[in-house]
């Protein structure tokens, strides 16, 4: 085996052993990493919606606190790593509605749109049965437990919730207002063992704050539960123990909730406020949905909708309940707002559906202030000072505008591309302080997750266009480049066998005739007597040494360090000298014009073998007594002459031999121009012009360029 292929064999056996070793400890350390959870305590920013995955709910932030105003079943909102094992979250959390629950996930995973569609555990508190539950979702609901909370869960009040899971043990516990806690340990034995952490509202929208995670140990475990011994998950159909029967738990807050909200005899349909007097100050009782909370309160019927403003305090409306509002009547040119409202919550949980129409329906004005779904495609996306999203759509040949307000802004809306296709959901509003007098009506948004992408924006886009000229243009030179060093890695290794095989010749050929000749001078030396020798034993040692010659000047030529060391017109004068060390009447002249570059090795050794076939036909056939070696360095290319003074010959293709051939054929093979002059009596110029590339890089869709300025110099030549 050479040096070069072991010193090769052993580079691959080491890359080969670091690679294996960075996989080895890349393992190690994700299998450390998944048995923890987060690596420090640390408050979770609920400002930065670009760490948040929505799925499903109307999610907005302000002033420290996330709020989902949807009464959607099954709302969820995720963060943190899927392989985060032990950890604890805690948070405040308050319930916006009756009838439902919200709390807090852990160690989630596969998480879609959907009642309990994801795999991971789920704890919270439920305003219907007042009590704090934990359990597990897999696609479907299983409750490990339900323990009553006191004072009882009520909407509109702040607890604060933690949820700690350590191996497959779990603890929750709820902290009332009044510091009163309540406290359930689960042990899951085919526990889920990592997974995200999230919100979660059933039912009802709800609000959190104060968001924490932090490593948990079995002392955090330990610490969070006392005394209490983990009961066995095991599914429960209803919770046991001395709390009240199942209809008082269930019946207790729809009778609350009845005596609360009394509704009024004498309400108006919002259609109806048509019809009054626009001259005459009107009050009147209309009762609708909540279709929109902000920026402005708005409600709907089946007849229509209307903006409401109120100076009086109420309590948190969300998107889906059903209320009661009495106050002044003003008209608009399409839709009907009342002023100086009070507001009285009727029930929760009635969601109204939106109206499919198109954009031009819309701008007639016939849908102002009700809850619709629009198509539209993107034209421009802007952002106000406020934080607020203003998107421009097209339909056709109808625009509109799309206000998403900043309190309800999720990454998607960052990522949304122009020209892409939308479904838009929202209150269509003609007021001019939405639209401003750009648009006929204008979209109010509650958060971006009422955007739905149709599809993308279409391929062949100005830039899409541009980027394809660029790639189409930069493709040959990748594949030129590539193809390069390709040739570049065969040269090398071409030139690396040659260096080989002239070692070798050095070590057993050469030496072999050297031996040789010692041998024969020590017969020459010794033989006195007998036979008349010498003649013959002089020839032999003649061949020997010729031969000698022979094998020395072969192994030069193989190696390439020897033309790069001492330059291509040396090496062309070295050989000429040495053909002529017995004939010291043929004078040796070499020369050098133009600024020297380098030349590659691939382009010097071929010039190179040329060189060294004119030199040699010039001195056994041109009988001449001058021999000239001249380079000329031109900017894009390099000429070698070798010029004679001998008998010259007439240049046919009759003529030409095996050398010339050869000659001809090396030079091709750099697309090098060759020419021979030459005439009877007049001596031989040998012309061999071969391009230079700028830089290694050159590509071949370069190649036809230089045989181009080839031929001009040639041609410039030849009429001078």
């Amino acid at each position: 085996m050479s040096p070069l292929i072991a010193r090769r064999s052993i580079t691959v056996a080491l890359s080969a052993a670091l690679v294996i070793s960075l996989l080895a400890i890349s393992g190690i350390t994700y299998q450390l990493i998944t048995r923890r959870g987060p690596t420090q305590h640390q408050m979770i920013s609920l400002e930065k919606q670009e760490d948040w995955q929505a799925f499903g709910g109307t999610w907005q932030y302000a002033d420290g606190v996330m709020s989902n105003i949807s009464d959607e079943r099954g709302a969820k909102l995720m963060t943190g790593r899927e392989y985060w094992a032990n950890y604890s979250v805690e948070a405040d959390v308050l319930l916006l509605g009756q009838y439902g629950d919200a709390g807090l996930i852990i160690r989630a995973s596969d998480e879609e749109k959907g009642v309990d569609a994801y795999h991971g555990y789920m704890a919270g508190l439920r305003d219907l049965d007042n009590t704090l539950m934990m359990g597990r979702a897999d696609y479907g609901w299983r409750e490990y437990a339900a323990k009553s909370v006191s004072p009882r869960v009520s909407a509109q009040q702040w607890y604060h919730l933690k949820f700690l899971a350590f191996d497959c043990d779990f603890a929750v516990s709820a902290t009332a207002q009044n510091g009163q806690t309540t406290t359930i340990a689960i042990r899951d034995p085919g526990c889920i063992k990592s997974g995200r952490f999230g919100l979660k509202s059933y039912n009802t929208g709800a609000q959190w704050r104060n968001v924490e995670i932090a490593p948990a140990t079995q002392r955090d475990l330990t610490s969070m539960i006392g005394e209490i011994q983990p009961q066995l998950a095991v599914p429960n159909e209803l919770p046991t123990g001395s709390e009240p029967a199942p209809h008082d738990r269930y019946l207790e807050p729809i009778e609350r909730d009845i005596q609360a909200h009394s509704s009024g005899v004498n309400a108006k349909s919002i259609g109806s406020l048509r019809l009054l007097s626009p001259d005459v100050p009107s009050s009147a009782t209309v009762q609708g949905v909540v279709t929109l909370t902000s920026p402005m309160l708005y409600i709907q019927d089946s007849t229509g909708g209307l903006a409401v403003s109120s100076s009086h305090p109420h309590a948190p409306l969300q998107i889906g309940d059903e209320a009661e509002v009495r106050g002044d009547v003003y008209l608009h040119d399409f839709s009907s707002e009342i002023r100086n409202a009070d507001i009285h919550l009727l029930w929760s949980h009635t969601p109204v559906s939106p109206v499919a129409v198109t954009a031009s329906q819309a701008a007639t004005g016939a849908f102002d202030g009700q809850y619709v779904e629009v198509q539209g495609r993107l034209a421009e996306k802007n952002e106000d000072g406020n934080g607020t999203g203003m998107l421009t759509l097209e339909d056709e040949s109808q625009s509109f505008l799309a206000v998403v307000n900043g309190l309800g802004r999720s990454p998607n809306l960052n990522s949304l591309k122009v020209k892409s296709k939308l479904r838009l959901r929202g209150i269509c509003v003609t007021d001019s302080r939405y639209t401003h007098d750009l648009t006929a009506f204008a979209l109010l948004l509650p958060s971006s997750g009422d955007i739905e992408v149709l599809e993308g924006p279409p391929w062949w886009s100005p830039d899409h266009i541009i980027e394809l000229v660029i790639c189409i243009f930069l493709l040959p030179f990748a594949g030129m480049t590539g193809f390069f060093f390709v040739e570049r890695w065969r040269m090398q290794a071409v030139l690396d066998e040659r260096q080989r095989l002239a070692h070798e010749m050095h070590d057993t050929l050469a030496q072999s005739f050297a031996g040789l000749g010692f041998q024969l001078q020590a017969v020459r030396d010794d033989l006195t007597d007998g036979i008349d020798i010498m003649p013959q034993l002089e020839q032999a040692q003649d061949m020997v040494r010729n031969s000698h010659e022979e094998a020395r000047r072969s192994i030069s030529a193989l190696r390439p360090e020897h033309l790069e060391s001492v330059g291509l017109l040396s090496a062309l004068e070295e050989c000429a000298r040495r053909m002529v060390s017995t004939n010291s009447s043929v004078k040796i002249k070499t020369a050098s014009s133009g600024n020297l570059q380098n030349i590659p090795l691939r382009v010097s050794d071929t010039l190179l073998r040329i060189g060294q076939e004119a030199i040699a036909n010039a001195i056994r056939h041109a009988h001449c007594s001058q021999l000239t070696i001249a380079l000329d360095y031109e900017k894009s290319a390099v000429e070698m002459i070798v010029e004679d003074d001998g008998v010259g010959f007439a240049v046919s293709s009759d003529s030409a031999g095996f050398g010339i051939r050869g000659m001809h054929k090396r030079a091709e093979n750099i697309t090098a121009q060759f020419r021979i002059d030459s005439a009877p009596g007049q001596g031989t110029a040998v012309r061999v012009l071969a391009p230079l590339p700028p830089s290694f890089l050159r590509t071949q869709s370069h190649r036809w360029l230089t045989r181009l300025q080839l031929r001009k110099i040639h041609g410039k030549r030849n009429r001078v």
